[in-house]
């Protein structure tokens, strides 16, 4: 114990003399604990197991059919009666997702994410209320009391944290409904609900669309689980049902539904790829210590002839190293501390899932913890058993000699060229996010953006039922808003564009054959939409007024879509089906984002919202300045046309597309500071060597200068060194961005491989940062004095 203590405070007076290298070998470390903590905090906050009790036993269970993506599918209440009874499951439960409106209470009404579930569900769950009961089987029951159970968050926010609030009635959808239970912490099953009420199930109807969830058996495996679904699909499937109708099991654990585990290797994988500025920094302290312990061979052989043992010796260096990781770990929490809040604010509104939670937790802390025992042990270890070398003990003799006699030699410079492979690799992954976000924002949006105001409407389900009372209020609120001063123009759509119209299934009629089905996006806009972008018909005519209700089905198509599905013919009056009704095409419009604007494929078609039942309904206004100015009129004109009608999501037409690609950004933003950073410590790497180089060579330069050589030999001598290695490390590095790239590209969907184009700013950066690095010591060989150098021993 005597020796650690002594050995801390021998290597506190070696850092403390050597304050710059300290510093740069600390600041190393931290950045290199601190951006690769900082992705690990992001995949384990974005994956973490659901705060309930044995939560990895929760599934998700869904059977799509072969034509189906992955992603769990509902099911019928018949099937779901079935898997109640499997042996493989504890418990099974039932829910599907829903938002209601909240209204009374003195406050606007308010839209609120919520679910309805079985009581099996809360059962399996096994999360107690905070207040009250859980739903029980009697509250679905036919003549049953509406009730409800709220969240913690709607309980303080809404209701003001009253003690009281179970028994009380509060309005939902414009129904009285009896509070019966507060749920606890941060509940929000499935992914961010703040209500539930209760799901009644008839198995009888087949069209009953049912999101399951069940608890495995402690001796069920997820594969003994799907095999058992299989079993039972196989007995049920229908002897004439076709090989494309065929149905596969799916049991996945619960958080896949919002993190598939494609997206959960796509993550990891960045963890890999940003571990690699942790390497680069180990590698750039472990220069910098060899650099040191060059300078100390006559110490450290004085110390052996004295009788130090070697292990001493070697624990003595190790002990510096420590010291510097330790302060290196503190300071990378703090990095990721920052880096976390950052991402955590704005991902907000994208990853709502209740389980997500981007903190420092013992998890993370004990990973920095773990990261800066490595970074001891790799920056460390080699330095510490080069300078204690046993061949040092004739070094003793001549002091001057200790620097020729320990050089930094192939390690040293082979270190250099890891650091800047390692860079690249870690550039080219800024470089493909930071074009993903660039690509993204350079998308010309066909409407005055920041003008037109956005908010979703939240119509009661009467109301979007009765094709008379919404065609009354559509009508009665655009003319609401064109009447208020602060508005121009003003449409409804059921999607806004650039938000993703999805995928429709549209038969084209072919004369004495099967119509054609093809996919296309389908949006439903009142007659004002085109006017927001200013957008003419290329073809035919617009939507009118008089396209409403009773009216013959009319619809219109974009100009990708006539070009891909009527190349060359006549288009007007032509025949779409899309369900069980059938369109007329009555004009063709320009292409105005259709689709997500992230997708290339606009291809659609646009039906009067007068003539079919949305799905949801928003509003686009144009006003006379920046949107958001004019969001209080747009609350005063609503609340004047229905008072209890909440509006949320309200945003400029802009942000409204990009809300949920600021994910995108953040990301792009973290690794442009972690390419940043890798850079600069490669760079630093480099100016180790050749700072190192020039004052190992001092006398030898001094002798060439004597024999007639000039400062700018010395100085390209110099260079060639610097630029050996830095092309060594180019061309590792540039293949190592070559697959990094394809693999990134083939594990997450936003991003494409990057170009020649991407290529050759990374050499560039790489190239002018060596430049840089190596300036210092280019300008001290060239002012290099022959005298002066040759003094040196």
């Amino acid at each position: 114990m005597t020796n650690i203590w002594s050995d801390f405070r021998q290597s506190w007076r070696v850092v403390r003399r050597s304050p710059g290298l300290t510093l740069a070998a600390t600041s190393a470390l931290a950045l290199g604990i601190g951006f690769t903590t900082t992705m690990f905090g992001i995949v384990h906050g974005g994956t973490r197991a659901m705060p309930l009790r044995d939560p990895d036993t929760i599934v998700s269970v869904s059977a799509p059919t072969l034509s189906q993506s992955q992603d769990p599918q509902p099911v019928d209440a018949a099937t779901f009666r079935r898997w109640e009874a499997l042996a493989g499951f504890e418990r099974v439960g039932a829910y599907q997702s829903d938002s209601v409106s909240l209204s009374g209470e003195g406050g606007r009404p308010l839209r609120v994410p919520a679910a309805r579930m079985t009581a099996a569900t809360f059962e399996l769950l096994a999360e107690p209320p905070m207040l009250g009961r859980w739903l029980s089987a009697d509250d679905s029951a036919p003549g049953a009391m509406p009730v409800a159970v709220i969240g913690r968050a709607l309980w303080q926010t809404r209701f003001g944290g009253d003690p009281a609030i179970v028994g009380k009635s509060i309005r939902i959808d414009g129904v009285p409904h009896l509070v019966v239970g507060v749920m606890g912490g941060r509940f929000g099953f499935p992914i961010n609900a703040r209500l539930w009420r209760p799901l009644a199930l008839d198995a009888a109807d087949a069209t009953a669309n049912l999101n399951i969830v069940a608890r495995l058996r402690a001796t069920t495996s997820i594969g003994a689980a799907q095999a058992e679904i299989q079993s039972d699909l196989a007995r049920h499937m229908p002897a004439a049902a076709g090989a494309s109708s065929q149905r596969r099991a799916l049991v996945v654990p619960f958080i896949e539904v919002e993190t598939p585990r494609e997206v959960q290797r796509g993550l990891q994988f960045l963890v890999i790829v940003v571990s690699l500025t942790l390497v680069v920094a180990c590698a750039n302290v472990a220069n910098l210590l060899l650099a040191r312990a060059a300078a100390r061979t006559h110490d450290v052989a004085l110390r052996t002839a004295l009788g130090a043992s070697r292990a001493r010796l070697i624990g003595l260096h190790l002990t510096e190293a420590v010291l510097m990781s330790c302060v290196a770990a503190v300071a990378g929490l703090a990095i990721a501390s920052a880096g976390l809040r950052f991402f955590s604010a704005a991902s907000a509104e994208i990853l709502q899932a209740f389980w997500v939670d981007f903190r420092i937790d013992f998890a993370v802390a004990a990973f920095a913890t773990s990261l800066g025992a490595f970074a001891a042990l790799a920056a460390g270890l080699w330095p510490a058993f080069r300078a204690t070398s046993p061949d040092l003990g004739p070094l003793i003799q001549h002091r001057g000699a200790s620097v020729a006699r320990l050089r930094v030699g192939r390690l040293g410079r082979g270190l250099v060229v890891l650091q800047v492979t390692l860079a690249c690799g870690l550039m080219i992954v800024t470089a493909t996010f930071l074009s993903a976000a660039t690509r993204l924002h350079t998308v010309a949006i066909p409407f005055p953006a920041d003008e037109i105001l956005t908010a979703e409407l939240s119509l009661s389900p009467e109301t979007i039922a009765s094709p008379a009372r919404r065609n009354a209020f559509f009508t009665t609120l655009i003319e609401a808003l064109e009447a208020s001063p602060e508005f121009e123009r003003a449409a409804l759509v059921n999607t806004l564009p650039g938000r993703g119209a999805g995928r429709w299934n549209v038969d084209l009629p072919v004369p004495g054959a099967a119509a054609r089905r093809v996919t296309a996006g389908v949006m439903m806009v009142t007659p004002g939409f085109f006017a927001l972008a200013d957008a003419g018909p290329l073809q035919g005519r617009l939507f009118t007024t008089a396209d409403g209700e009773g009216a013959a089905p009319v619809a219109l198509i974009n100009a990708s879509f006539a070009a891909r599905q009527f190349s060359g013919g006549d288009v007007l009056g032509r025949s779409l089906r899309i369900g069980d009704r059938e369109f007329t095409v009555v004009g063709v419009v320009p292409d105005l984002l259709m689709q997500d604007i992230a997708d290339r494929d606009g291809a659609g078609v646009y039906l009067p919202m007068l003539q079919t039942r949305p799905f949801g309904v928003r509003v686009m206004a144009l006003g006379r300045g920046p949107a958001l100015l004019s969001a209080a009129a747009l609350d005063r004109v609503v609340a004047g046309v229905d008072r209890d009608l909440p509006i949320t999501e309200v945003a400029s037409l802009r942000d409204a597309i990009f809300a949920d690609k600021r994910i995108l950004d953040a990301i792009a933003t973290l690794f442009f500071a972690f390419g940043a950073g890798a850079l600069f410590l490669s760079a630093l790497g480099l100016h180790a060597l050749l700072s190192f180089l020039v004052t190992q060579r001092t006398h030898e330069f001094g002798v060439r200068m004597a024999l007639g050589a000039s400062r700018r030999d010395i100085a390209h001598l110099v260079a060639r060194r610097g630029l050996k290695e830095v092309g060594w490390g180019l061309a590792l590095g540039l293949t190592l961005a070559f697959a990094v790239t394809r693999l990134l590209a083939a594990l997450l969907d936003t991003t494409e491989p990057a170009g020649p184009s991407v290529f050759a700013l990374l050499a560039l950066a790489v190239t002018g940062g060596a430049a840089l690095a190596a300036w210092w010591p280019l300008r001290r060989a060239m002012r290099m004095h022959p005298v002066q150098a040759l003094r040196q021993s």
